[in-house]
């Protein structure tokens, strides 16, 4: 059995949703690393819970729960390291669905939604691996306003061909399940991945010294197989 995590990130350029995938053996293990790295936080700083959730923006520039580490920048990269250390430990692939939004919306206006598109590109992707493996998956999804209308348009591809899904999603289990990004250390990580990888795509840090520190934190991840595509209508 396969579990993927899903969380998406945007900017007013691209739309992107992001899958880690991890075997069922490791799932239980690496929740616990996550747990642990964010308990060595709150050992360390005072104003940090250990239940804090690793969130890539608010880690990144030291918002909301993270704001108490707003002077000690080493100690925020060095969280988030850590916890894309756990992540390159137990994912056994990343894949990245994108799409230029300009394009999307002068080609298809208000035909599509954004988010229920790149999702089912993704989980495309997702059962293609999966089926390949010979392995079924259960897909877990940070909650989203269009959670019912993506959980219907999976149960439609099961039973007929639809826009932006190429084939029958056989190896999903039941359906994508939403949750709180807040309840699940998993959903954090594909977030972390998610922040990250969409600072150094789109180039959004113009520091040269910046740029350079995001590269080597995502060098964490260079083990990790990394399945991406950008769709420009």
């Amino acid at each position: 059995m396969l579990f993927a995590y899903i969380d998406e990130t945007s900017n007013s350029r691209c739309y992107r949703t992001v899958g880690l995938v991890v075997r069922a053996p490791e799932v239980r293990v690496f929740a616990e690393q996550l747990d642990a790295v964010v308990a060595r936080a709150a050992e360390a700083f005072g104003g940090i819970d250990a239940d804090t959730e690793l969130h890539g923006h608010d880690l990144f520039g030291a918002t909301q729960e993270w704001a108490p580490l707003k002077p000690v920048v080493r100690a925020r990269i060095s969280i988030y390291r850590q916890a894309l250390g756990v992540t390159a430990e137990h994912a056994e692939g990343i894949w990245i669905e994108g799409l230029d939004r300009q394009g999307f919306r002068d080609r298809y206006a208000d035909q599509h939604d954004e988010h229920i598109t790149v999702l089912l590109h993704l989980l495309e992707k997702l059962n293609r691996y999966a089926n390949r493996r010979g392995e079924d998956l259960v897909v877990i999804a940070d909650e989203h306003r269009t959670a019912k209308s993506a959980q219907a348009a999976l149960r439609r591809a099961r039973r007929e061909r639809i826009w932006g899904y190429r084939g029958k999603p056989q190896r999903i289990a039941d359906t994508v399940y939403f949750v709180s990004s807040a309840g699940s250390r998993l959903v954090q990580a594909a977030d972390l991945v998610a922040f990250l990888y969409q600072r150094l795509a789109d180039g959004v840090d113009r520091d040269e010294r910046a740029a350079a520190a995001n590269k080597n934190l995502w060098s964490v991840l260079e083990n990790v197989p990394v399945h991406d595509r950008l769709w420009e209508p």
